[in-house]
């Protein structure tokens, strides 16, 4: 109905919003009536006041009735939706269940992400902190020198605050308590910087004295249990006593920086060393609200060059963001790719949940057929049809959801041992997880009732009460590109799963130039590093312990690069490279092998002060033939005497880094290394922890294997590829759930064919290969379209590691195999039960 021309548009409009059909038509009519009346009465002005008067009075009538008849509609579907479901149990609870696994999926890698991308965001100032990084012009690092946060702090005013943060391993005692712990080195600005709630103690001088320590609620619990810890002395290393100024409540699971205790740098290290220009590890700033950082970071870019002439040009500094230090590394893989991993793994099972939801539900259109043309019939129109079919979805989409929480309540234990995680489904204190809960179910309810709404709501009901649904090849089509979509999705997973698990193994077999078998390594204190080599020869006597060796570094992880000169580089410009200090039988017991020259000898005494470089550090120094030729490391002159063929000294993401060896003294070498008899693991420990315990009655025994070692750098993979496994098999799983409904469907459509084919004399292997050669084209077809995708993504994946292994063409055939495998399985199943059933009923007139 068209408004009076000086009827408020606008009010109609409005109305048009809340009211529909013959009511709206009704309730225009009516005030258009009496518009006309009151403006003759009263005049144009009052007559339209008292029609948005009538309009705003009207629409919450209509709110209320919107609301009403919305619940009664929505107790009508879920009534629908529970008779369907107990009129069909069997197809019902594999339709719901189907749904339930990929939404539980979707909630464990949700609670997953949301654990991931919380890391570091409980600091106040965190928006402000940032961590200093130093750059060779080659690569990044996270260690910076002892005194340049607080020369920042002193030179440049939008520095507010700035602290080391030097983390060690200490054994710690308390009476008869001792355990190894691990400290932290700080300076006073970290408890303002910072936010680490007190449980006791003054945060304003709680490090104000270089004999503090501030220490967390579970070591005070472990050392001191009910008694009061403040005021009381704890003993670390042999002889450092310090006074317990504060308790600090527990560091959080999602905190990148780990300790036990905090302590003031200067009673380890000295003033000297403090305020000189080595690197020992990270340090944090605090800078100013709403500044430039690009500009800053121009600004301190030469502060190491301009304070230590040793240094070359390309020493630069600047600044990483502290809340993306977890997800953002500076080298290999950054964490963060694997929240878009598996992000991506819950989309993609959510979608193959909706599709076999769709397929399940097309599958048994024809029995509910009926139903739909006698609603019509009776003046149901298409939206009703529609709106019933879409409420339907989302009240199963919820009944699944409620399915999927106790699944993810089952199995939140082992899927937090795989990814060693301590996460919890909590309702109460994580509303973000409650709204997350409600829009998975609302968009799973939405996408999987969508094609069967927008399908089954076409029938005709002249068509559908003769028992005669509409058959088109557009709705088989799309049914064929939900399969393929399903499948192309799986066999991804398969192949990605694949490549994962083939890099572990090669990792976990390449030669990594150096023996790591049987090697136990102990962090020794001061008072064995001092008598190392005495305790060499102690344990040496042990039958069991094969050979003994020490070094500043473990080969798997070396990290402490220092700047080098060599004959014929121009004086003060030095080169960024690792040196790692060794002793005699370094380099045997790990079996690595010279390129050229000779090894240290220990009968030379100028030995003490030469080197030993490995092949990349050669080819930096561009010498053909280095050996006799001038080589320093802070202006410490000796010769170069052997080139180590190079070895693996970090983890296989990154490029083999350049490397110095050197004797050195002892004082360094706090790694201690054991071979022992593998036959006699046990045994050879217990020499072992009693030898040290004789010579340092202090001593706390703590060892690791080097293997154990190795494995740990790639933890991440490890749980990638465990996971990714699991979800697989899910997806799999639950697209044969999708082919199971399809091929249902196929069965039931062409439940008279098969009956005449077998009148005919057909057998039953015959029609099994006939009515299944679609469905296996439809996986061959998924199989083509999946295999470059996931080449794409897994290549980009592999050369995140430097050392990698390559894709072969036996992993596209294998996913191609399993899921062909699942899939005929499934449909032969299905076909051969639709093949078996008696011709006589598929024939019967209904």
């Amino acid at each position: 109905m068209k408004s009076n021309k000086t009827t408020p548009e606008f009010a109609v409009w409005l109305l048009s919003r809340f009211l529909f059909g013959k009511e709206l038509l009704e309730k225009l009519g009516d005030l258009e009536e009496d518009f006309i009346i009151k403006q003759k009465e009263i005049g144009i002005f009052k007559a339209r006041t008292w029609y948005w008067k009538q309009t705003l009075l009207t629409i919450p009538v209509c709110i209320k009735n919107m609301i009403a008849w919305g619940i009664i509609m929505f107790q009508n579907y879920f009534k629908i939706a529970i008779r369907n479901i107990k009129r069909h149990k069997v197809f019902s609870f594999i339709n719901i269940f189907g749904l339930a696994l990929g939404m539980a999926c979707c909630v464990l890698i949700l609670l997953w992400v949301q654990d991931e991308i919380s890391y570091d965001k409980f600091h106040v100032n965190g928006e402000n902190i940032y961590r200093l990084v130093v750059s060779d012009g080659e690569r990044n690092g996270s260690s910076s020198p002892w005194a340049l946060a607080q020369t920042l702090k002193k030179d440049f005013p939008e520095f507010l605050k700035g602290t080391r943060f030097i983390t060690g391993t200490y054994n710690v005692r308390y009476k008869e308590n001792k355990f190894y712990e691990t400290g932290v080195m700080v300076d006073e600005d970290f408890l303002d910087m910072f936010t680490f709630p007190f449980i006791k103690g003054n945060k304003e001088s709680a490090l104000s004295n270089i004999n503090s320590v501030l220490i967390t609620e579970e070591m005070a619990v472990k050392y001191f249990g009910a008694d009061d810890p403040l005021g009381k002395t704890i003993t670390i290393g042999n002889n450092i006593d310090l006074i317990v100024t504060g308790i600090l409540e527990n560091v959080p699971p999602n905190s990148h920086m780990k300790f036990s205790f905090l302590i003031r740098p200067e009673i380890i290290v000295g003033e000297a060393r403090m305020n000189g220009w080595s690197f020992d590890g990270p340090s944090y700033v605090l800078l100013k609200s709403g500044i430039n950082i690009n500009e800053v970071e121009k600004k301190i870019s030469g502060t190491i060059i301009k304070y230590d002439k040793r240094f070359n040009l390309n020493i630069t500094v600047g600044l990483q963001p502290f809340n993306k230090i977890y997800l953002y590394s500076l080298s290999g893989t950054d964490p963060v790719v694997y929240i878009y991993i598996f992000s991506g793994i819950a989309v993609i099972v959510l979608l193959i949940a909706c599709i076999n939801f769709m397929n399940l539900t097309t599958a048994k259109s024809s029995q509910r057929a009926k139903e739909i043309g006698m609603r019509k019939v009776i003046g149901a129109q298409r939206g009703d049809i529609i709106k019933q079919f879409f409420g339907e979805s989302i009240v199963l989409a919820f009944l699944a959801l409620a399915i999927a929480i106790v699944i993810v309540y089952l199995f939140l234990p082992i899927f937090n041992e795989l990814a060693e995680k301590e996460l919890v489904l909590n309702f109460i204190n994580n509303s973000e997880i409650v709204i997350g809960l409600f829009l998975i179910a609302l968009f799973t309810g939405i996408i999987s009732g969508t094609y069967p709404a927008l399908y089954l709501s076409s029938f005709r009901p002249v068509q559908v009460l003769k028992n005669s649904v509409i058959k088109g090849s557009g709705r088989h089509t799309f049914r064929r590109i939900l399969i393929v979509f399903q499948f192309s999705a799986a066999v991804v997973l398969i192949i990605s799963t694949s490549v994962i698990l083939k890099q572990m193994q090669y990792i976990r077999t390449k030669d990594v130039g150096y023996n790591r078998e049987h090697i136990l390594r102990v962090t020794l204190d001061e008072i064995l590093i001092n008598k190392y080599d005495t305790v060499k020869k102690e344990l040496l006597k042990e039958k069991n312990v094969y050979q003994v060796s020490a070094a500043n570094n473990i080969p798997l992880n070396i990290n402490s690069f220092n700047p080098f000169w060599w004959e014929g580089r121009p004086q003060e410009d030095y080169k960024i490279m690792n040196f790692v200090c060794v002793d005699l039988d370094y380099f045997e017991m790990f079996g690595m092998k010279l390129k050229m020259g000779r090894m240290f000898m220990q009968d030379l005494q100028s030995d003490s002060t030469n080197y030993i470089i490995n092949e990349t550090a050669l080819k930096i120094t561009g010498f053909d033939d280095p050996v006799g030729k001038r080589f320093s490391m802070w202006k410490k002159e000796g010769k170069i005497i052997g080139v180590l063929q190079d070895f693996n000294s970090n983890s296989l993401h990154d490029e083999i880094q350049p490397a110095a060896f050197m004797i050195y003294s002892n004082t360094n070498k706090r790694n201690l290394f054991v071979k022992i008899n593998s036959l006699n693991i046990a045994s050879s420990i217990a020499y072992i922890e009693k030898t040290l315990s004789r010579f340092s009655p202090n001593f706390i025994f703590d060892y690791n294997f080097l293997d154990e070692d190795f494995n740990k750098q790639y933890k991440s993979e490890e749980h990638l590829a465990n996971l990714l496994k699991y979800f697989t098999i899910l997806a799999i799983f639950i697209s044969c759930l999708g082919l199971l409904g399809l091929a249902s469907f196929m069965a039931e459509e062409k439940r008279k064919e098969i009956a005449i084919r077998k009148v005919l004399g057909a057998n039953i292997s015959g029609i099994v290969s006939g009515l299944s050669k679609d469905f296996i084209k439809l996986i061959l077809v998924a199989n083509l379209i999946a295999a470059p995708i996931a080449y794409y993504f897994m290549s980009g994946w592999v050369q995140s590691f430097a050392f990698h292994t390559s894709i072969d063409w036996e992993i596209f055939l294998l996913a191609g195999v399993i899921a062909l495998g699942t899939a005929a399985l499934t449909i032969g199943i299905q076909v051969v039960k639709a093949a078996n059933r008696n011709p006589v009923d598929n024939l019967k007139c209904e």
